[in-house]
């Protein structure tokens, strides 16, 4: 029979609660280390696509997350006069809070992860007896720039992104394209609203000031983005900038890093959830691969921990490195000012294309 691991996980955001759980369900010694262990109090929507569902459906969780999601039919892209640039249909996306897929991935730890809640200032100490570390610690994460000789902390991208849940029902999923901003609506189960927006950088030291100056943005443009505005709270917004980093290879060693704290990136294609979720199931598909199936008692060696991640690499890295580039690209047409209304006409003729 194959040799057990033992791991230890940095960080219980998605892609370290899904690792967990798949690993823990092979058999491993899974340790999940967090500070806090916290599921967020404002849930605002995630887009999970058929390639995070099917990594979902490796942990037996697809048919619950999707009943605790909206399926929308299509969502269109507006200037920000309202006309339709674009129209997106959505196949087999469905969305969801994050709070709630936090939650669903919570509760679904097998009983034999152990749970240590603790800071962690130094990761040294983390690698001792372990087998595999895994860096799921975000995009500020202390694993890659402990780990990774040379590794430039993530920067900011000079942006506000604030993101809310309203009561107030859309008529329309949509997102809407200003000059040198943008605004989202789209649904989340039980009559809510999902919003976001981005602006260039500007913090006034609240969430009601911050809010006051989005209304003074992008407020008059759109009748749907002014209703979901009035009826948004700062009890329900969050206020937070987008920092990216540069790309590497996620593995050093017997170390590996997952989600944001390998390929943080801008949040523009929706993908960040998603590579998450395809990280954590590409490396127990990796592990299972090179170590075989169900565990035994026997310890494994670095070698085979080694080629494990290797294979890994192999798998993720240049997939996650191209959401990264691709939504980074995304995020600067988007926000453009100078040529808004350039990009407005091309994006029509294209959706006139595709039409």
């Amino acid at each position: 029979m194959p040799p057990v691991l033992t791991v230890r996980i940095l960080g219980a955001g998605i892609s370290g609660l899904a690792s967990a759980i798949l690993l823990a369900a092979d058999g491993h010694r899974v340790e999940l280390i967090d500070e806090s262990f916290a599921i967020p109090t404002v849930g605002t929507a995630l887009v999970l696509f058929s390639s995070a569902q099917r990594a979902l459906d490796r942990m037996g969780l697809r048919e619950e997350v999707r009943a605790a999601a909206v399926a929308p039919e299509a969502g269109t892209l507006r200037a920000s006069d309202g006309r339709i640039l674009l129209t997106m249909p959505a196949d087999d996306a469905v969305l969801i809070s994050r709070s709630e897929l936090v939650r669903i991935l919570w509760e679904s730890l097998p009983p034999t992860v152990h749970l240590g809640q603790r800071r962690i200032d130094d990761v040294r100490p983390l690698r001792q007896g372990t087998d595999l570390l895994v860096g799921a610690d975000g995009v500020h994460s202390l694993v890659r720039r402990s780990g990774w000789p040379g590794a430039q902390a993530a920067r900011s991208r000079g942006l506000t992104v604030l993101r809310g849940i309203t009561d107030h029902v859309p008529p329309e999923i949509s997102e809407t394209w200003g000059s040198g901003w943008l605004f989202g609506i789209t649904p989340l189960p039980g009559h809510r609203t999902n919003w976001f927006a981005c602006v260039p950088e500007h913090r006034t030291g609240s969430i009601a000031g911050d809010l006051a100056h989005l209304r003074e943005v992008v407020g008059g443009h759109r009748d749907e983005i002014d209703e979901v505005l009035a009826a948004a709270s700062w009890q329900r917004t969050l206020v937070h900038g987008i920092h990216t980093a540069p790309a590497l290879s996620p593995v050093r060693e017997n170390v590996v890093l997952l989600g944001d704290a390998a390929h943080a990136m801008a949040p523009n294609l929706g993908h960040g959830a998603n590579t998450a979720l395809q990280d954590a199931e590409a490396l127990d598909r990796s592990v299972r691969l090179v170590l075989g199936g169900r565990t035994s008692a026997r310890a494994a060696t670095p070698l085979l921990v080694r080629r494990a991640l290797r294979l890994y690499a192999l798998r993720r890295a240049l997939p996650d490195q191209g959401w990264q580039v691709a939504s980074d690209l995304m995020m600067r047409i988007a926000m453009t000012e100078e040529h808004a209304d350039l990009r407005d006409r091309v994006l029509t003729r294209v959706g006139r294309f595709r039409a």
